[in-house]
C-alpha cells in the first residue's frame, strides 16, 4: 500500500512539475541553435557584405550623375542568455560600415541594437523590448540625402495562452525618430518635418491550426505627435488579420491584409485616410530547387514635404532563386513602389504656395546575381541591380542608376 501511494506521489509531481516547464521552451532552442558557447552565454557570430563595387549614381541626381567605389561591410552578433528553463534575454548587435572613395561625405558607421527579455510562466509569458538605430542611410525611397537620424522603439506585454492552440497577446509601444538639425533636403529641414514621437498598444489573438501553420488578427491604436510640426499630429486605428508560416512549412512567411483608419487632429490641414493596407511576404520552392517569393506593402507614411505631409505607399515585388547545382545558385529579382502623395486640404496657405497638383512617383529596381555557395551558410554573389524613378509632377525627381560588384554573406 505504500509503495502503491509513493509511485503515485511520484507520478503526479511529475505531471505537475511538466505542467510547469513545457518539454519544448524557447530557452531550449537558444541553447540548440547557437554556434558558440561561452560561460552562460550562446552566441551566434554573422559577417555580410553587403555591396562592393560601383554605384554609378552616388547622389541619385536626375542628371550629371556621379559614380564611386564603395563597400558596406556589416558585422552582427546574437547572445542570448538562458536562465534556467523560465527566462531568456538575447542580444542583437550590429552595425554597417559604408565606405566611399571619393565622397567621404557618404561614408558612415551606423550601429543598431535589440534587447529583448522573456519570461515563461506556466502559461503566461512576459516580454520587453528596446530597438536602437543610428543610421546615416536614406529612410525610404523619398529622401535621398544621407542623413543622420535616430530611431528608437520600446514595447513591453505578455501573451497568455487560453488553450494549447489559442492564445491571446497585449503590448505597449513607445517609438521616436530623431534627424540632425543639419539634415536640409531640398530646402526642407528633415527635423521639423520628420521628427515624431509614437505612443499606442496593440492586441492580438492567435490560433495554431498546425504545428506549422497560425492565424492571427492584430488590432492596434496609436498616436504620432510632431514636436517641430503640431499640425502634422495624428490618430491611428489599424486591424489586420493573417497568416503566419513557420520555415518548414510547404509555403514560408506570412500574409496581413486589413484596415487602417488615419485621422489627423487638425482635420482642416490634413486630409484623412481610412482604408486597405497590407503586409506581405511569402516563398515556395519547387522540388528543392526553385525559390518563388512575393512581397507586397500597402501603408501610410509621412513625407518630408510641406505642402504634401504624407503619402500612401504601393510596394510589391517578386523574386526567384534557382539552384545550379550544389554550390551554385542565380537569384533575380524586379520591385516596384509607388508612393501616392496625399495634398494638405484646400485653402490652407504654407508661406504663400498654392496647393499642388496630384502626385505619384514610382521606384522600379531590378536585380540579378550569381551565387557561389562554399558552405551552408556562406555565399559570394556577384551581381548588378538597376534604379529608376519617375515622378507625375517633379521632373528633377526623375533619375536612374546602375550598381554592380559583389557581396558575401558568411555564417559561423
Amino acid at each position: 500500500m505504500r509503495r502503491a501511494l509513493l509511485i503515485f506521489c511520484l507520478s503526479l509531481n511529475s505531471v505537475w512539475a511538466s505542467a510547469q516547464t513545457p518539454l519544448s521552451q524557447p530557452t531550449d532552442e537558444a541553447r540548440l541553435n547557437a554556434h558558440a558557447h561561452v560561460g552562460p552565454f550562446y552566441i551566434t557570430p554573422a559577417l555580410q557584405l553587403k555591396e562592393l563595387g560601383v554605384d554609378t549614381n552616388v547622389f541619385n541626381q536626375d542628371g550629371r550623375q556621379k559614380s564611386d567605389f564603395m563597400f558596406n561591410l556589416s558585422p552582427k552578433a546574437d547572445v542570448m542568455v538562458a536562465l534556467a528553463r523560465r527566462a531568456l534575454i538575447t542580444t542583437t548587435v550590429a552595425t554597417d560600415l559604408v565606405w566611399y572613395k571619393e565622397y567621404a561625405s557618404e561614408r558612415s558607421v551606423d550601429p543598431q541594437a535589440l534587447v529583448r527579455g522573456e519570461l515563461y510562466m506556466a502559461r503566461l509569458t512576459l516580454f520587453a523590448q528596446d530597438d536602437y538605430l543610428n543610421t546615416r542611410q536614406r529612410p525610404n525611397f523619398e529622401v535621398d540625402l544621407r542623413s543622420r537620424h535616430v530611431e528608437n522603439n520600446l514595447e513591453a506585454g505578455g501573451e497568455y495562452r487560453l488553450t494549447p492552440k489559442v492564445s491571446f497577446s497585449l503590448s505597449a509601444t513607445r517609438a521616436i525618430v530623431r534627424f540632425d538639425a543639419d539634415a536640409i533636403y531640398l530646402g526642407t529641414s528633415l527635423q521639423e518635418t520628420l521628427n515624431r514621437d509614437t505612443t499606442g498598444f496593440a492586441a492580438a489573438i492567435k490560433h495554431k491550426l498546425t504545428p506549422l501553420t497560425t492565424l492571427s488578427v492584430k488590432g492596434e491604436r496609436f498616436t504620432d505627435e510632431f514636436p517641430f510640426s503640431p499640425g502634422r499630429d495624428t490618430d491611428s486605428f489599424r486591424v489586420m488579420p493573417g497568416i503566419e508560416f513557420k520555415p518548414k512549412a510547404l509555403v514560408n512567411g506570412f500574409a496581413f491584409v486589413g484596415y487602417r483608419k488615419f485621422t489627423p487632429q487638425e482635420a482642416t490641414v490634413l486630409p484623412e485616410f481610412t482604408g486597405l493596407v497590407a503586409n506581405l511576404g511569402l516563398s515556395y520552392t519547387l522540388l528543392g530547387a526553385t525559390t518563388f517569393g512575393v512581397s507586397y506593402v500597402r501603408d501610410v507614411n509621412y513625407s518630408y514635404e510641406e505642402l504634401q505631409p504624407y503619402y500612401v505607399s504601393n510596394a510589391a515585388g517578386v523574386s526567384v532563386r534557382e539552384a545550379l547545382g550544389p554550390k551554385f545558385d542565380l537569384l533575380v529579382s524586379a520591385d516596384r513602389a509607388v508612393y501616392a502623395y496625399r495634398n494638405l486640404q484646400v485653402g490652407v496657405p504654407v508661406a504663400g504656395q498654392a496647393p499642388l497638383d496630384a502626385r505619384e512617383d514610382t521606384t522600379w529596381i531590378y536585380a540579378g546575381s550569381l551565387g557561389y555557395l562554399p558552405g551552408k551558410k556562406t555565399r559570394v554573389g556577384f551581381g548588378a541591380s538597376y534604379w529608376k524613378r519617375e515622378s507625375t509632377t517633379r521632373a528633377f525627381r526623375d533619375y536612374d542608376g546602375l550598381r554592380f560588384g559583389m557581396s558575401v554573406t558568411y555564417g559561423f
